[in-house]
């Protein structure tokens, strides 16, 4: 028996005849991911396989996390419906990329850690391991670059206080936030993570570089150790 497809559907249920219909705003999420996978299998339709891939991997940011080997291990999708996922995937991430900044000249005001969060959090989509970053910011907290300085273990990172100010004076930056991800799930903050917060703002205030904050990110959780009040930023303007 051939696979269910799209085509088989009762035109009213068709996604893409809907899409054209009425608007691709009026589609759900299954029936998105019905239209990039375009069969189903032997008994189930397109729709029932999409419906039971976003039951097992929890909804789309589920699908980022995994590569190609591991979706085909899904009954029904083989490496075209697999590679077809991680495409429409990335060119995902890639448009939320650019919709943050084009040419990197759009002003973005980083003030509190949600603004970091908001600006960081998709880099960090699929990563296995900690990442740091230094976001580095102008007199007026505007956004001025955002740099990976230290790739850690799965749990655990390390960065030099020398990288982090090494890498604000070639952007000429006022001050900092460093920010990195926490792959476990869990964003609280280890004694390691406030150590090295410490040993930067004190790196910093001697060099007057500021640093305003180090937010810690975990899907999409985030914690703040500044607003722990586990150490003081110091403003120098």
């Amino acid at each position: 028996m051939n696979d269910l497809r799209v085509c088989d559907l009762p035109t009213s249920e068709k996604p893409r005849e809907r899409l054209i219909n009425y608007g691709i705003s009026t589609l759900s999420n299954t029936e998105l991911l019905a239209i990039i996978l375009r069969s189903g299998g032997t008994k189930n339709s397109v729709i029932d396989l999409a419906g039971q891939i976003f039951s097992k991997y929890n909804g789309f940011n589920g699908l980022l996390n995994l590569d190609v080997k591991e979706l085909t291990q899904f009954k029904n999708i083989g490496v075209a419906k697999a590679s077809s996922i991680k495409a429409a995937c990335e060119i995902a991430l890639r448009i939320s990329k650019e919709a943050k900044i084009v040419d990197g000249k759009e002003s973005v005001l980083i003030i509190k850690a949600q603004d970091v969060f908001d600006l960081v959090c998709k880099d960090f989509y699929g990563k296995e391991k900690e990442y740091l970053y230094v976001v580095t910011l102008d007199s007026r907290n505007n956004f001025i670059s955002k740099d990976i300085v230290s790739i850690g273990t799965v749990n655990e990172t390390v960065v030099s206080p020398r990288e982090v100010f090494k890498l604000a004076f070639q952007k000429n930056a006022v001050s900092v936030v460093l920010t990195h991800n926490h792959p476990t799930g869990d964003p609280t903050p280890s004694l390691q993570d406030i150590k090295i917060t410490e040993r930067v703002a004190k790196a910093g205030a001697d060099l007057g570089i500021a640093l305003m904050d180090h937010v810690i990110i975990a899907n999409d959780k985030f914690v703040s150790i500044k607003s722990l009040n586990l150490f003081d930023p110091i403003s120098f303007s």
